[in-house]
């Protein structure tokens, strides 16, 4: 049992940092709210997820300003299974300003490829498959750069780093024969038909969707899905899957998060208004809310200046089992 005096862990999602920063409307009355939870023993966390996002914003100092003033500590962990997580502090400024390595092209990357759900979706508007198709081929091809240019075939020795690098070219051959040979169009025609019989079991108001108890959410929209899709992802995501840490796998919570948002849990305007890059940046924003919340499962307190990732974390919490 905890001691009264023992720090309490909350996870701040990342538009509190966001808030934080000089000059924003809303900084002077959440450091008001977050100094009370100081007081009361709380420790703010971040994780990676934080990091990469700060550090893909135009000034990232302001962040490191605003985490080594409240402080926050990093977690760090190596699967969702993993029961105990290492909290460090002081890791904020070397982490958002280090020059970008191949980590970072890496990781960026994978993001990129959501680029490719989004256009299933319908929500990038008249944007062309082989347009997106010949992006997406230039940013794989800027990432292989950065691997050959970092690569140091010496200091594996001559056969070892002739063996290494004949397998990069390998890889990189497999994915960019794996881009091409997408039918971009095909997968929203098949987004489309799933929608469209989605569409028919959610209400007309999505009003009424928000009216829905928080415990009952998740299992209400997955009722709307046909029976085989249905049966799938029950099957996939039982109730309560996540209460038993040794079964808790990395992404699964972060990935129904991201499907429940996809069937209109909760729904973001941005995604499908403005130009091309701004809908995918906030596209990205979606899929990094499911991170966020399934990183700030393993605390007991997750805060969150956005109703919907709020509604997300709290509905599906319910569903697989979280005490946070």
């Amino acid at each position: 049992m905890n001691s009264p005096d023992d720090p309490i862990p909350v996870y701040i999602d990342q538009n509190i940092l966001s808030h934080l920063r000089e000059g924003k409307s809303a900084k002077e009355e959440l450091a008001g709210v977050l100094s009370r939870l100081q007081k009361k023993n709380a420790v703010f966390v971040y994780s990676m997820t934080h990091v990469d996002e700060c550090r893909a914003s135009s000034r990232p100092e302001q962040f490191v300003e605003v985490m080594e003033e409240l402080p926050v500590y990093l977690m760090e962990f190596k699967n969702a299974c993993d029961q105990q997580s290492t909290l460090s502090l002081g890791r904020a400024r070397e982490l958002l300003l280090e020059p970008e390595d191949t980590t970072h092209h890496a990781k960026r990357l994978m993001e990129n490829l959501l680029h490719v759900m989004h256009f299933a979706s319908g929500w990038l508007g008249k944007t062309e498959a082989q347009k997106l198709k010949t992006e997406m081929a230039a940013e794989m091809a800027e990432f292989w750069e950065t691997i050959q240019r970092d690569f140091d075939e010496d200091v594996l020795g001559p056969e070892l780093g002739a063996q290494a690098k004949h397998a990069l070219s390998a890889v990189e051959g497999e994915m960019g024969t794996l881009i091409d040979s997408m039918s971009f169009d095909q997968f929203r025609d098949e987004w489309e038909t799933v929608w469209v019989k989605l569409r028919e079991g959610l209400p007309a108001n999505y009003a009424q969707l928000d009216e829905i108890p928080d415990e009952k959410a998740v299992s209400f929209v997955l009722s709307c899905l046909e029976d085989r899709d249905r049966e799938a992802v029950q099957s996939q995501f039982p109730q309560g899957f996540w209460s038993n840490p040794e079964s808790r796998k990395t992404g699964e919570l972060a990935g129904l998060a991201f499907m429940l948002f996809m069937c209109g849990l909760v729904r973001v305007r941005r995604v499908k208004k403005g130009n091309t890059e701004s809908r995918m940046q906030y596209f990205r924003g979606q899929f990094r809310d499911g991170v966020h919340i399934e990183n700030a499962a393993r605390w007991p307190v997750f805060i969150t200046c956005d109703k919907g990732a709020a509604r997300l974390a709290r509905s599906l919490y319910a569903y697989a089992g979280i005490e946070t």
